[in-house]
């Protein structure tokens, strides 16, 4: 079964705004390529097939060429449109599925990933995993054009009213590790109170941004 991971990266200059208080725009960046690597790595672990990252930057497609996966720059801004793009490139690559993360979805184990995978071998269906604010933290789709991506806000209804509205089989995995991304103080601070091996948190750790948030 080809199976095709695509993984969507905004401008590092745009990234995790949000977290300016305690993050510059370096740090900011560096968070994001290292929530990106240990998303990469999960997916390098797993049952996918293929990974593709889709992205404008220059350092995001020296950060993919690093993993050995491919990179599609945007054609178009926003989002949803590079996600298209890049799920229509997937299909003329011949792929059976195509598997949509986030970067900040830093715990995300390869476990998780071939779960998912296998909740979506049946054929016309989607598997979604929600996020803990209402997004979508992943969404796979056999055969992968079944319906437009609706990334943004409130997704994980708007996603599923698309799929239930024409009939489309759906699937749900619920993980807290899927469940969990970086996009606020107050997911930071509770990144830091979970245990892991990831590149996002030694970095983290480097820059001491526990004593940030204890100062604020």
């Amino acid at each position: 079964m080809s199976i095709f991971a695509v993984v969507p990266v905004k401008s590092l200059l745009k990234s995790k705004t949000r977290l300016s208080s305690v993050l510059n725009p370096q740090d900011r960046q560096t968070l994001t390529l290292s929530m990106l690597g240990d998303v990469l790595k999960a997916l390098k672990s797993s049952m996918v097939y293929q990974i593709i990252v889709v992205s404008s930057d220059k350092t995001v497609k020296v950060l993919a060429n690093k993993f050995g996966v491919a990179h599609l720059s945007e054609s178009q801004l926003g989002l949803n449109p590079a996600i298209e793009q890049a799920t229509e490139w997937c299909i003329q690559d011949d792929a059976e599925s195509v598997l949509v993360l986030p970067t900040d979805v830093p715990l995300i184990m390869p476990e998780d990933i071939n779960q998912i995978v296998k909740l979506g071998s049946e054929e016309k269906s989607i598997v979604i995993s929600p996020s803990q604010n209402g997004g979508t933290n992943a969404l796979l789709q056999k055969p992968p054009n079944l319906i437009p991506p609706c990334f943004g806000r409130h997704s994980f209804m708007k996603h599923v009213g698309k799929a239930s509205s024409k009939g489309i089989s759906i699937r749900f995995y619920s993980s807290e590790r899927v469940s969990f991304d970086i996009d606020s103080l107050e997911d930071l601070k509770n990144f830091l109170e979970t245990e892991s091996q990831t590149m996002s948190r030694l970095f983290l750790e480097q820059i001491r941004v526990g004593n940030r948030l204890a100062n604020l």
